[in-house]
């Protein structure tokens, strides 16, 4: 009797499983069509339309575009930089087998999204503003919505970077490319043009921030009991974040600025995952910052990627980013893993910088956190200048890079007129310091072009003659 009773529960259950996973699936499946049925042409009634008068004020009419665009609609909201607003985008796709679409086109769909202010001195400085968005399937924050936003792999989290000060509108768009050719990730971008509430606001560039994702960072969303846990932090300036680590660099003042966590999420993070990660930091540091740092099986490079490392300052000072290592520095590990870098924001490469002129003939990252040290190693300077001959002979060569700038020029075509209809006021005033020596700020979008050649041009006259002075100051 009780060898019946259990096998007719069983069936019981087992029924119900099915059943239960059926109506779970039709649901999941439900949620698919009607969510990708917005993303359809003609699904979006209602949106926020281009303001014709705006368009008229610049010399602009309603214009045709290759260029995705994207419609953010805040309902007269304005954006601030510390707190979320709902805001409705709307996104009509780029070129359809390479022929325009209009402006005025009904977008192929929309989203709900919080949007905010984001970046530093584009935040106080700059006019032209930056966006970071997430999109939502409701004010609820119950879920976060994924899309193949602009053509790019599926996510709820993008930023929108405007070029302001490099009036290539470039920087950032190719080194990014370069950068994906290097790197095991970087981030992905596309052009596009965008309008919030109904006015135009030029050319941006859409790209993916640094987060955990399928097409991101493959990092591992669950931790072990012991506080291990893969994670993401960023290297800013202090105060940037209040709830810094209190890690041994810090502490011991060899390193500068804060460390904080990106991932996983304040509010998701344990307090054992911090302190695990505190200290795993804690470890790496205190022993590159030891006698023994250099030592083949027990020093830095037991707790770091060291080509990834090699990589990282490789570019960095192949573009004369002078904030990298140091600032908006972003480092993550998996579980059993090493230490990586990302690279994040080129606005100011090839002596972009606004408030100061860099000097082609020295290095940058010399007294960066970490690097510095590393630096006084001669395997690590070794495998430095190896790859950066390996590295000149493809995607760092001149012809490549140039070949990616005049492909980036291609590709923006007649949006360069529009964006500076509204922007070009830039070429007439002084933005950036020239030091006594030759104005920096450029008359024109060639100009800025070919200033940035030239920066280019003189920045590997000096690598190639004095990649070697980095062996000067090893210390083995």
């Amino acid at each position: 009797m009780k060898k019946k009773i259990s096998v007719l529960l069983a069936l019981f259950l087992f029924i119900t499983v099915i059943g239960v996973g059926s109506l779970k699936y039709k649901e999941i499946e439900s949620t698919k069509i009607k969510e990708n049925s917005s993303t359809k042409k003609g699904k979006v009634s209602e949106w926020k339309k281009p303001d014709i008068e705006n368009l008229e004020y610049y010399g602009l009419d309603a214009f045709d575009t290759n260029f995705p665009v994207v419609h953010i609609d805040t309902n007269e909201q304005r954006i601030g930089k510390e707190n979320k607003i709902w805001a409705t985008i709307s996104v009509l796709n780029g070129s359809l087998e390479g022929a325009k679409r209009s402006i005025c086109d009904v977008p192929d769909y929309k989203s709900l999204a919080a949007i905010n202010l984001r970046g530093a001195s584009s935040y106080s400085v700059f006019d032209k503003e930056q966006y970071r968005i997430k999109f939502y399937k409701n004010q609820r924050k119950l879920g976060s919505k994924e899309y193949e936003f602009l053509g790019m792999g599926p996510h709820s989290e993008w930023v929108l970077n405007g070029p302001f000060l490099d009036r290539t509108l470039l920087r950032n768009r190719v080194i990014y490319q370069v950068s994906r050719e290097v790197f095991e990730w970087a981030p992905d971008s596309r052009f596009c043009e965008v309008f919030v509430n109904g006015e135009y606001r030029g050319i941006y560039l859409a790209i993916e921030p640094i987060t955990t994702g399928e097409t991101r960072l493959q990092l591992s969303d669950f931790g072990l009991l012991s506080g291990e846990t893969a994670y993401i932090v960023k290297r800013d300036r202090e105060g940037t974040e209040a709830d810094f680590l209190n890690n041994y660099g810090k502490i011991s003042g060899k390193t500068s600025n804060d460390l904080t966590i990106s991932y996983p999420g304040k509010n998701s993070i344990t307090t054992i995952q911090r302190q695990w990660i505190e200290k795993d930091i804690s470890n790496f540091e205190e022993v590159l910052y030891s006698d023994r740092f250099d030592d083949p099986a027990n020093g830095y490079s037991k707790y770091m990627d060291v080509d990834n490392f090699v990589d990282y300052f490789i570019l960095n000072e192949v573009v004369m980013n002078n904030d990298a290592g140091n600032l908006s520095t972003y480092v993550y590990k998996e579980i059993n893993g090493k230490l990586k870098l990302v690279v994040w924001d080129f606005n100011n490469a090839y002596n972009n910088y606004q408030w100061f002129v860099q000097d082609y003939s020295t290095f940058f990252m010399e007294e960066s956190a970490w690097f510095q040290r590393l630096l006084l190693d001669r395997h690590f300077v070794d495998l430095v200048v190896e790859r950066y001959w390996e590295l000149r002979e493809g995607v760092l060569s001149d012809q490549y890079i140039y070949n990616m700038i005049e492909k980036g020029e291609e590709e923006l075509g007649d949006a360069i007129d529009r964006n500076f209809a509204v922007w070009g006021y830039t070429f007439t005033e002084t933005m950036m310091v020239s030091g006594g020596g030759e104005k920096r700020d450029p008359s024109s979008h060639d100009d800025a072009v070919t200033k940035l050649k030239d920066s280019i041009n003189e920045r590997f006259k000096f690598l190639d003659a004095h990649i070697t002075d980095l062996y000067d100051k090893c210390v083995n």
